[in-house]
């Protein structure tokens, strides 16, 4: 039993021998052990009794380099006071802290803010830092854990705060000057100017079948009611429809990894894409062959004008991850029974594979806009001809030669 936990024996036991021994000393030293390690245990077990540390980030999304205020207060709302603290905060390693070196963490991919001190009763510490992502993602700020002891530093004592926060941080944007695009027609002239086409989310009423109608235009309900044929009338629509097919693999093989710099040129590409779109007021969506963080959900979103959807395919192209769920061709193979004819459709690859290529040139067929924007010139390799395509891998390397 360690010496510390043995006070009550050794004062015991000191006052005992004291009296048999008609020594005084002796005995009122053992009456001393037993005050001083009671008052030190005592102190101990309510040593974190209204102990509060609040920790805030001033913002849940932000930009690359964009600073983030961090608010941290550490509360003791009692009369037994902190001889000595040590409060520990987990950060993720991409995460910044102006003006402080971080400490190692045993589980990679995290570090530790440290902050040391004294604290008396009834007092209030407070923190205000500034944190800077170096690079997109779901970042975790959290778990965090106190420390201190009794005034004599025999019982130390920790308690752990498991809570969680997470900044967002979305990909880098770029001009399409930057990215080596016209900035009024990046992909080329419609044909025929600004066409009207059916909206199929808007049903504005029914009509008899017709010969050459698809099968997704018959209404099988009225059909039935009606028995005959009835097909659906959609109401026109001017709003150009823009789909980003992102295609997060940059290795032909999952076992061989995956090259970061060109996954990330990939995201700020579609990125930049997704905001010069929104912009130009395009209905923009998103298709990619990975998924959200701690869930096996796809990442697809509807096209659509909405104020928030730049900002919803921002935090999506923000939380992709090198692993992806199957390849991009069989993700727009499933969503083009909901893809408007004459629909603009975005590829951002660093990697072009056989699959992907013949989905492209079928669509392509098929009469939409399709358009290739290589990541890498490994790209160029599997693209079907006549499909328009722009090498902004190069324009990248321009950017990090002049930063």
């Amino acid at each position: 039993m360690p010496f510390r936990d043995a006070w009550l024996v050794v004062g015991a036991l000191l006052v005992l021998v004291g009296f048999a021994a008609a020594e005084p000393v002796v005995s009122a030293v053992g009456f001393v052990v037993l005050l001083i390690g009671g008052l030190s245990r005592y102190w101990s077990r309510h040593l974190f009794d209204r102990v509060f540390f609040h920790r805030r980030l001033g913002e849940r999304r932000a930009f690359v380099d964009e600073p983030v205020a961090l608010h941290l207060e550490l509360e003791n709302r009692k009369a037994l006071p902190l001889p000595w603290y040590e409060w520990r905060l987990a950060m993720a390693d991409p995460l910044r802290v102006e003006g402080e070196s971080l400490a190692s963490h045993a589980v990679p991919g995290l570090s530790w803010l440290v902050r040391r001190g004294a604290m008396g009763w009834y007092e209030r510490r407070n923190w205000e830092l500034r944190v800077r992502a170096a690079e997109r993602g779901f970042h975790q700020v959290g778990p965090a854990s106190i420390s201190s002891a009794d005034l004599l530093g025999v019982f130390p004592g920790q308690v752990h705060d498991d809570r969680m926060d997470h900044l967002l941080v979305f990909p880098r944007v770029f001009t399409m000057e930057e990215l080596g695009l016209p900035p009024d027609r990046p992909f080329g002239e419609r044909k025929g100017g600004r066409p009207i086409f059916e909206d199929p989310l808007r049903i504005a009423g029914l009509r008899e079948y017709r010969p050459g109608d698809p099968l997704r235009r018959i209404d099988w309900k009225a059909t039935a009611r009606s028995n005959q044929l009835t097909s659906r009338v959609y109401e026109p629509s001017a709003t150009h429809q823009l789909y980003l097919a992102l295609n997060i693999d940059t290795m032909p093989h999952a076992w061989e990894g995956y090259l970061k710099d060109e996954l990330e040129r990939t995201v700020s590409t579609a990125a930049s894409v997704a905001s010069w779109a929104a912009g130009q007021r395009y209905s923009v969506g998103l298709i990619a062959n990975g998924s959200y963080p701690d869930a096996d959900r796809p990442i697809r979103l509807a096209p659509s004008r909405a104020r928030d959807q730049l900002t919803r395919v921002l935090e999506a192209l923000a939380v992709i991850q090198p692993l992806t769920m199957g390849d991009l061709a069989s993700a727009i193979l499933r969503e083009t029974a909901r893809i408007p004819s004459g629909s603009t459709i975005v590829v951002v690859a660093s990697l072009i594979p056989e699959a992907l290529g013949a989905v492209l040139g079928r669509l392509a067929a098929e009469g939409h806009q399709v358009f290739v924007l290589a990541t890498s010139d490994r790209a160029l390799d599997g693209l079907p001809p006549g499909i328009p395509v722009h090498t902004v891998a190069r324009a990248f390397e321009r950017m990090e030669v002049t930063v």
